[in-house]
Protein backbone atom coordinates (compact mmCIF):
# COMPACT_ATOMS: atom_id res chain seq x y z
CA UNK A 1 0.00 0.00 0.00
CA UNK A 2 1.57 3.36 -1.00
CA UNK A 3 2.39 5.87 1.71
CA UNK A 4 0.22 8.92 2.23
CA UNK A 5 1.52 12.48 2.08
CA UNK A 6 2.00 13.87 5.58
CA UNK A 7 1.82 17.40 6.95
CA UNK A 8 3.69 18.25 10.13
CA UNK A 9 2.63 21.42 11.95
CA UNK A 10 4.85 23.04 14.56
CA UNK A 11 2.50 25.10 16.71
CA UNK A 12 3.44 28.20 18.69
CA UNK A 13 1.46 31.00 20.32
CA UNK A 14 1.12 33.51 17.47
CA UNK A 15 1.95 31.50 14.37
CA UNK A 16 2.73 27.96 13.18
CA UNK A 17 4.77 26.33 10.43
CA UNK A 18 3.49 23.50 8.24
CA UNK A 19 5.69 21.15 6.21
CA UNK A 20 4.04 18.75 3.74
CA UNK A 21 6.16 15.78 2.67
CA UNK A 22 5.55 13.49 -0.29
CA UNK A 23 5.02 9.72 -0.04
CA UNK A 24 8.78 9.30 -0.61
CA UNK A 25 9.58 11.78 2.21
CA UNK A 26 10.61 14.78 0.11
CA UNK A 27 9.41 18.25 1.02
CA UNK A 28 6.38 19.12 -1.11
CA UNK A 29 5.54 22.55 0.34
CA UNK A 30 6.06 24.66 3.46
CA UNK A 31 3.55 27.20 4.74
CA UNK A 32 3.93 29.86 7.45
CA UNK A 33 0.57 30.08 9.21
CA UNK A 34 -0.61 33.05 11.24
CA UNK A 35 -3.54 32.19 13.44
CA UNK A 36 -6.17 34.00 11.42
CA UNK A 37 -8.77 32.97 8.85
CA UNK A 38 -6.70 34.04 5.84
CA UNK A 39 -3.63 32.02 6.83
CA UNK A 40 -5.71 28.98 7.75
CA UNK A 41 -7.39 29.06 4.34
CA UNK A 42 -3.93 29.28 2.74
CA UNK A 43 -2.80 26.20 4.66
CA UNK A 44 -5.95 24.41 3.54
CA UNK A 45 -5.17 25.30 -0.09
CA UNK A 46 -1.69 23.76 0.28
CA UNK A 47 -3.19 20.57 1.71
CA UNK A 48 -5.71 20.40 -1.15
CA UNK A 49 -2.87 20.80 -3.67
CA UNK A 50 -1.08 17.85 -2.09
CA UNK A 51 -4.28 15.83 -2.16
CA UNK A 52 -4.71 16.48 -5.88
CA UNK A 53 -1.06 15.71 -6.63
CA UNK A 54 -0.96 12.39 -4.79
CA UNK A 55 -4.67 11.52 -5.02
CA UNK A 56 -4.97 11.13 -1.26
CA UNK A 57 -5.48 13.61 1.54
CA UNK A 58 -2.43 14.24 3.72
CA UNK A 59 -2.44 13.06 7.32
CA UNK A 60 -1.72 15.96 9.68
CA UNK A 61 0.53 15.59 12.73
CA UNK A 62 0.89 18.27 15.41
CA UNK A 63 1.95 18.48 19.03
CA UNK A 64 -0.41 19.04 21.93
CA UNK A 65 0.89 22.52 22.77
CA UNK A 66 -1.06 23.96 25.71
CA UNK A 67 -4.28 25.28 24.08
CA UNK A 68 -2.67 26.78 20.98
CA UNK A 69 -3.15 23.69 18.77
CA UNK A 70 -6.90 23.42 19.35
CA UNK A 71 -8.12 26.05 16.88
CA UNK A 72 -5.95 24.71 14.04
CA UNK A 73 -6.88 21.10 14.78
CA UNK A 74 -10.60 21.89 14.80
CA UNK A 75 -10.37 23.92 11.59
CA UNK A 76 -8.59 21.13 9.69
CA UNK A 77 -10.79 18.37 11.12
CA UNK A 78 -13.92 20.25 10.04
CA UNK A 79 -12.38 20.40 6.53
CA UNK A 80 -12.26 16.60 6.48
CA UNK A 81 -8.60 15.94 7.28
CA UNK A 82 -7.27 13.35 9.71
CA UNK A 83 -5.45 15.19 12.48
CA UNK A 84 -3.13 13.39 14.90
CA UNK A 85 -2.41 15.38 18.07
CA UNK A 86 0.58 13.80 19.80
CA UNK A 87 2.38 14.22 23.09
CA UNK A 88 5.49 16.47 22.78
CA UNK A 89 7.51 13.68 24.41
CA UNK A 90 7.05 11.60 21.26
CA UNK A 91 8.25 14.33 18.92
CA UNK A 92 11.19 15.05 21.22
CA UNK A 93 12.54 11.60 20.40
CA UNK A 94 13.51 12.83 16.90
CA UNK A 95 15.24 16.06 17.90
CA UNK A 96 18.68 14.53 17.25
CA UNK A 97 17.78 12.70 14.05
CA UNK A 98 20.37 14.78 12.14
CA UNK A 99 24.05 15.01 13.00
CA UNK A 100 24.04 18.74 12.31
CA UNK A 101 22.37 20.69 15.09
CA UNK A 102 19.40 22.51 13.59
CA UNK A 103 16.49 23.85 15.66
CA UNK A 104 13.83 25.94 13.96
CA UNK A 105 10.07 25.91 13.54
CA UNK A 106 10.40 24.69 9.94
CA UNK A 107 12.74 21.85 10.89
CA UNK A 108 10.42 20.88 13.76
CA UNK A 109 7.45 20.73 11.37
CA UNK A 110 9.50 18.53 9.03
CA UNK A 111 10.43 16.18 11.89
CA UNK A 112 6.79 15.90 12.94
CA UNK A 113 5.87 14.80 9.42
CA UNK A 114 8.71 12.24 9.37
CA UNK A 115 7.63 10.95 12.77
CA UNK A 116 4.43 9.60 11.19
CA UNK A 117 6.52 7.24 9.06
CA UNK A 118 7.77 5.42 12.16
CA UNK A 119 4.27 3.95 12.66
CA UNK A 120 4.62 4.26 16.43
CA UNK A 121 2.59 7.40 17.05
CA UNK A 122 -0.09 7.42 19.71
CA UNK A 123 -2.56 10.28 19.55
CA UNK A 124 -3.39 12.13 22.73
CA UNK A 125 -6.74 11.45 24.33
CA UNK A 126 -9.18 13.97 22.85
CA UNK A 127 -12.54 13.72 24.69
CA UNK A 128 -15.86 14.58 23.07
CA UNK A 129 -17.37 18.05 23.30
CA UNK A 130 -19.25 17.46 26.56
CA UNK A 131 -16.30 15.87 28.36
CA UNK A 132 -14.00 18.59 26.99
CA UNK A 133 -16.23 21.26 28.51
CA UNK A 134 -16.37 19.44 31.84
CA UNK A 135 -12.61 18.94 31.83
CA UNK A 136 -11.96 22.63 31.10
CA UNK A 137 -14.32 23.66 33.91
CA UNK A 138 -12.72 21.20 36.35
CA UNK A 139 -9.20 22.35 35.53
CA UNK A 140 -10.16 26.02 35.86
CA UNK A 141 -11.79 25.29 39.22
CA UNK A 142 -8.68 23.45 40.40
CA UNK A 143 -6.49 26.39 39.40
CA UNK A 144 -8.78 28.83 41.22
CA UNK A 145 -8.71 26.61 44.30
CA UNK A 146 -4.91 26.74 44.24
CA UNK A 147 -5.12 30.54 44.15
CA UNK A 148 -7.65 30.40 46.98
CA UNK A 149 -5.23 28.37 49.10
CA UNK A 150 -2.43 30.85 48.41
CA UNK A 151 -4.60 33.78 49.51
CA UNK A 152 -5.77 31.93 52.63
CA UNK A 153 -2.11 31.51 53.58
CA UNK A 154 -1.52 35.19 52.86
CA UNK A 155 -4.48 36.19 55.05
CA UNK A 156 -3.27 33.94 57.86
CA UNK A 157 0.17 35.55 57.67
CA UNK A 158 -1.33 39.05 57.89
CA UNK A 159 -3.54 38.12 60.86
CA UNK A 160 -0.63 36.56 62.73
CA UNK A 161 0.99 40.01 62.72
CA UNK A 162 -1.97 42.41 62.81
CA UNK A 163 -4.45 40.38 64.88
CA UNK A 164 -2.72 37.62 66.91
CA UNK A 165 -5.23 35.10 68.23
CA UNK A 166 -7.89 35.79 65.58
CA UNK A 167 -7.37 32.38 63.94
CA UNK A 168 -8.66 30.69 67.12
CA UNK A 169 -12.02 32.49 66.98
CA UNK A 170 -13.28 30.83 63.79
CA UNK A 171 -12.70 27.24 62.66
CA UNK A 172 -11.39 28.62 59.34
CA UNK A 173 -10.15 32.16 58.74
CA UNK A 174 -11.66 32.03 55.23
CA UNK A 175 -15.18 30.93 56.24
CA UNK A 176 -17.98 33.32 55.26
CA UNK A 177 -18.51 34.68 58.79
CA UNK A 178 -14.79 35.36 59.23
CA UNK A 179 -14.43 37.13 55.88
CA UNK A 180 -17.53 39.21 56.59
CA UNK A 181 -16.04 40.41 59.88
CA UNK A 182 -12.61 41.12 58.41
CA UNK A 183 -14.02 43.22 55.56
CA UNK A 184 -15.72 45.51 58.08
CA UNK A 185 -13.47 45.26 61.13
CA UNK A 186 -9.93 44.42 59.93
CA UNK A 187 -8.07 45.24 63.16
CA UNK A 188 -8.34 44.70 66.94
CA UNK A 189 -9.00 48.43 67.40
CA UNK A 190 -11.92 48.27 64.94
CA UNK A 191 -13.43 45.31 66.81
CA UNK A 192 -13.15 47.05 70.20
CA UNK A 193 -14.61 50.28 68.80
CA UNK A 194 -17.58 48.51 67.24
CA UNK A 195 -20.97 48.14 68.90
CA UNK A 196 -21.38 44.46 70.03
CA UNK A 197 -24.82 44.45 68.42
CA UNK A 198 -23.29 45.45 65.07
CA UNK A 199 -20.74 42.64 65.41
CA UNK A 200 -23.58 40.21 66.13
CA UNK A 201 -25.58 41.42 63.10
CA UNK A 202 -22.54 41.02 60.81
CA UNK A 203 -21.86 37.45 61.99
CA UNK A 204 -25.58 36.63 61.82
CA UNK A 205 -25.78 37.87 58.21
CA UNK A 206 -22.91 35.74 56.92
CA UNK A 207 -23.48 32.70 59.16
CA UNK A 208 -27.25 32.76 58.47
CA UNK A 209 -28.06 32.33 62.13
CA UNK A 210 -30.20 34.40 64.46
CA UNK A 211 -28.62 37.36 66.22
CA UNK A 212 -29.54 35.94 69.61
CA UNK A 213 -28.34 32.37 68.99
CA UNK A 214 -25.60 30.93 71.19
CA UNK A 215 -23.28 30.66 68.18
CA UNK A 216 -23.41 34.38 67.43
CA UNK A 217 -23.20 35.45 71.10
CA UNK A 218 -20.16 33.24 71.72
CA UNK A 219 -18.42 34.47 68.57
CA UNK A 220 -18.88 38.10 69.55
CA UNK A 221 -17.47 37.45 73.02
CA UNK A 222 -14.52 35.48 71.59
CA UNK A 223 -13.79 38.25 69.08
CA UNK A 224 -13.69 40.93 71.74
CA UNK A 225 -11.44 38.84 74.00
CA UNK A 226 -9.06 38.16 71.09
CA UNK A 227 -9.05 41.87 70.20
CA UNK A 228 -8.25 42.91 73.77
CA UNK A 229 -5.32 40.50 73.92
CA UNK A 230 -4.06 41.42 70.45
CA UNK A 231 -4.25 45.17 71.00
CA UNK A 232 -1.24 45.04 73.31
CA UNK A 233 1.06 42.97 71.10
CA UNK A 234 0.03 43.43 67.47
CA UNK A 235 2.03 45.28 64.83
CA UNK A 236 0.19 48.55 64.22
CA UNK A 237 0.59 49.38 60.55
CA UNK A 238 -1.93 51.05 58.28
CA UNK A 239 -1.06 48.68 55.43
CA UNK A 240 -2.20 45.61 57.35
CA UNK A 241 -5.81 46.74 57.63
CA UNK A 242 -5.98 47.64 53.94
CA UNK A 243 -4.37 44.36 52.89
CA UNK A 244 -6.66 42.28 55.13
CA UNK A 245 -9.75 43.88 53.57
CA UNK A 246 -8.33 43.40 50.07
CA UNK A 247 -7.48 39.72 50.59
CA UNK A 248 -10.83 39.03 52.29
CA UNK A 249 -12.70 40.49 49.31
CA UNK A 250 -10.54 38.48 46.89
CA UNK A 251 -11.29 35.28 48.80
CA UNK A 252 -15.02 35.98 48.71
CA UNK A 253 -14.87 36.40 44.95
CA UNK A 254 -12.84 33.23 44.47
CA UNK A 255 -15.28 31.25 46.60
CA UNK A 256 -18.20 32.45 44.48
CA UNK A 257 -16.42 31.37 41.29
CA UNK A 258 -15.53 27.98 42.79
CA UNK A 259 -19.16 27.30 43.71
CA UNK A 260 -20.46 28.55 40.34
CA UNK A 261 -18.06 26.30 38.42
CA UNK A 262 -18.89 23.28 40.59
CA UNK A 263 -22.61 23.79 39.99
CA UNK A 264 -22.10 24.00 36.22
CA UNK A 265 -19.85 20.91 36.22
CA UNK A 266 -22.50 18.84 37.99
CA UNK A 267 -25.19 20.14 35.62
CA UNK A 268 -23.17 19.12 32.54
CA UNK A 269 -22.44 15.69 34.00
CA UNK A 270 -26.18 14.94 34.16
CA UNK A 271 -26.98 16.11 30.60
CA UNK A 272 -25.69 13.02 28.79
CA UNK A 273 -27.20 9.69 29.96
CA UNK A 274 -24.02 7.68 29.26
CA UNK A 275 -21.78 10.13 31.15
CA UNK A 276 -24.27 10.26 34.01
CA UNK A 277 -24.36 6.45 34.14
CA UNK A 278 -20.56 6.18 34.25
CA UNK A 279 -20.30 8.91 36.89
CA UNK A 280 -22.80 6.99 39.02
CA UNK A 281 -20.74 3.83 38.55
CA UNK A 282 -17.58 5.59 39.73
CA UNK A 283 -19.39 6.85 42.82
CA UNK A 284 -19.95 3.25 43.94
CA UNK A 285 -16.19 2.99 44.53
CA UNK A 286 -15.51 3.82 48.22
CA UNK A 287 -13.62 7.10 48.53
CA UNK A 288 -14.91 8.61 45.27
CA UNK A 289 -17.62 11.26 45.61
CA UNK A 290 -19.74 13.02 43.00
CA UNK A 291 -17.31 15.78 42.06
CA UNK A 292 -14.32 13.40 42.07
CA UNK A 293 -16.22 10.99 39.81
CA UNK A 294 -17.08 13.74 37.33
CA UNK A 295 -13.50 15.04 37.22
CA UNK A 296 -12.03 11.55 36.77
CA UNK A 297 -14.48 10.71 33.98
CA UNK A 298 -13.70 13.97 32.18
CA UNK A 299 -9.92 13.50 32.49
CA UNK A 300 -10.10 9.89 31.22
CA UNK A 301 -11.85 11.06 28.05
CA UNK A 302 -12.36 8.32 25.47
CA UNK A 303 -12.23 5.18 27.62
CA UNK A 304 -12.26 2.90 24.56
CA UNK A 305 -8.60 3.82 23.98
CA UNK A 306 -7.60 1.87 27.08
CA UNK A 307 -7.43 -1.88 26.51
CA UNK A 308 -5.57 -2.84 29.69
CA UNK A 309 -5.49 -1.50 33.26
CA UNK A 310 -1.79 -0.65 32.97
CA UNK A 311 -2.58 1.74 30.10
CA UNK A 312 -4.94 3.70 32.36
CA UNK A 313 -2.32 3.56 35.12
CA UNK A 314 0.21 5.11 32.73
CA UNK A 315 -2.34 7.75 31.66
CA UNK A 316 -2.65 8.78 35.31
CA UNK A 317 1.15 8.92 35.55
CA UNK A 318 1.15 6.20 38.21
CA UNK A 319 3.40 3.79 36.31
CA UNK A 320 6.94 3.25 37.68
CA UNK A 321 9.86 4.85 35.87
CA UNK A 322 12.81 2.59 35.06
CA UNK A 323 16.51 3.49 35.23
CA UNK A 324 18.98 0.91 33.93
CA UNK A 325 22.24 1.20 32.01
CA UNK A 326 24.80 -1.59 31.64
CA UNK A 327 25.24 -3.15 35.06
CA UNK A 328 23.55 -0.25 36.82
CA UNK A 329 19.97 -0.80 37.91
CA UNK A 330 18.20 2.02 39.75
CA UNK A 331 16.74 0.97 43.08
CA UNK A 332 14.81 4.12 43.93
CA UNK A 333 11.81 3.76 41.67
CA UNK A 334 9.52 6.75 41.26
CA UNK A 335 6.22 7.10 39.44
CA UNK A 336 6.51 8.69 36.00
CA UNK A 337 4.08 11.58 36.69
CA UNK A 338 3.61 11.91 32.93
CA UNK A 339 -0.16 11.76 33.01
CA UNK A 340 -2.80 14.30 33.97
CA UNK A 341 -1.77 16.14 37.15
CA UNK A 342 -5.41 17.08 37.77
CA UNK A 343 -6.51 13.44 37.72
CA UNK A 344 -3.58 12.45 39.91
CA UNK A 345 -4.39 15.17 42.46
CA UNK A 346 -8.02 14.09 42.82
CA UNK A 347 -6.94 10.45 42.93
CA UNK A 348 -4.70 11.31 45.89
CA UNK A 349 -7.72 12.75 47.72
CA UNK A 350 -9.80 9.66 46.89
CA UNK A 351 -7.06 7.36 48.22
CA UNK A 352 -6.94 9.42 51.41
CA UNK A 353 -10.72 9.10 51.83
CA UNK A 354 -10.64 5.37 51.12
CA UNK A 355 -8.14 4.34 53.80
CA UNK A 356 -8.37 6.97 56.55
CA UNK A 357 -11.35 7.25 58.95
CA UNK A 358 -13.13 10.60 59.19
CA UNK A 359 -14.66 11.90 62.44
CA UNK A 360 -14.61 8.56 64.18
CA UNK A 361 -16.23 6.68 61.29
CA UNK A 362 -14.88 3.55 59.67
CA UNK A 363 -12.68 3.98 56.56
CA UNK A 364 -14.63 4.10 53.30
CA UNK A 365 -12.83 0.98 52.05
CA UNK A 366 -11.90 -1.29 55.00
CA UNK A 367 -10.11 -3.75 52.69
CA UNK A 368 -7.72 -1.08 51.37
CA UNK A 369 -7.48 0.42 54.86
CA UNK A 370 -6.27 -2.89 56.28
CA UNK A 371 -3.83 -3.24 53.40
CA UNK A 372 -2.53 0.28 54.04
CA UNK A 373 -2.14 -0.35 57.79
CA UNK A 374 -0.14 -3.51 57.10
CA UNK A 375 2.12 -2.01 54.44
CA UNK A 376 3.06 1.17 56.37
CA UNK A 377 4.81 -1.06 58.90
CA UNK A 378 7.58 -1.69 56.37
CA UNK A 379 7.22 1.13 53.77
CA UNK A 380 7.01 4.90 53.74
CA UNK A 381 3.37 6.16 53.98
CA UNK A 382 3.70 8.12 50.71
CA UNK A 383 4.91 4.96 48.93
CA UNK A 384 1.95 2.98 50.25
CA UNK A 385 -0.42 5.77 49.21
CA UNK A 386 0.90 5.48 45.64
CA UNK A 387 0.14 1.76 45.77
CA UNK A 388 -3.41 2.52 46.96
CA UNK A 389 -3.84 5.08 44.16
CA UNK A 390 -2.73 2.49 41.60
CA UNK A 391 -5.21 -0.02 43.01
CA UNK A 392 -7.95 2.58 42.70
CA UNK A 393 -7.05 3.09 39.03
CA UNK A 394 -7.37 -0.67 38.47
CA UNK A 395 -10.78 -0.60 40.14
CA UNK A 396 -11.85 2.39 38.01
CA UNK A 397 -10.79 0.51 34.88
CA UNK A 398 -12.76 -2.58 35.88
CA UNK A 399 -15.90 -0.60 36.72
CA UNK A 400 -15.90 1.33 33.43
CA UNK A 401 -14.96 -1.74 31.39
CA UNK A 402 -17.62 -4.03 32.84
CA UNK A 403 -20.26 -1.32 33.28
CA UNK A 404 -21.01 -2.75 36.70
CA UNK A 405 -21.08 -1.25 40.16
CA UNK A 406 -18.19 -1.86 42.52
CA UNK A 407 -18.55 -4.72 44.98
CA UNK A 408 -16.36 -4.69 48.08
CA UNK A 409 -14.62 -8.04 48.54
CA UNK A 410 -11.74 -9.28 50.63
CA UNK A 411 -8.74 -10.77 48.75
CA UNK A 412 -9.84 -14.26 49.88
CA UNK A 413 -13.37 -13.73 48.51
CA UNK A 414 -11.93 -12.43 45.24
CA UNK A 415 -9.66 -15.48 44.81
CA UNK A 416 -12.56 -17.79 45.54
CA UNK A 417 -14.71 -15.99 42.99
CA UNK A 418 -12.01 -16.34 40.32
CA UNK A 419 -12.21 -20.11 40.73
CA UNK A 420 -15.72 -19.93 39.27
CA UNK A 421 -15.33 -17.85 36.05
CA UNK A 422 -18.87 -18.66 34.88
CA UNK A 423 -20.37 -16.76 37.77
CA UNK A 424 -21.40 -13.24 36.84
CA UNK A 425 -19.56 -10.85 39.10
CA UNK A 426 -19.37 -7.14 39.72
CA UNK A 427 -16.16 -5.14 39.35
Amino acid sequence: MPEKPVAGIDVSKDFSDMCIITPDNKVFQTVHIFHDATSLRRSLAALEAAAREFREKPVIVMESTAHYHRVIAQFLQSAGYEVMVINPMQSGALKNINIRKVKSDKSDAHRLALLYRLKTLHTTNQPNELLSNIRDYCRQRADIMNSHTAYVNRLTSLLDQAFPGYARVFSRVACKSSLGILKTYPSPAAILAADPEQLAETISKYARRGVTTDYVIKKVAALRRAAENAEEINLKREAYSVLIVTVAELLEGLQRHIETLKKRIIELATEDPSVKFEVNLLQTIPGIGLYSAVLLRAEIGDFSLFQKPKQLVAFFGMDPSTRQSGKFVGTKTKISKRGSPYARAILDICAQSAVHPVKGKEPANPVLANYYAEKVKTKEPKVVKCIIMRKLVNIIFAVLRDKKTFELRTPEEHIELLKHPNISRAA
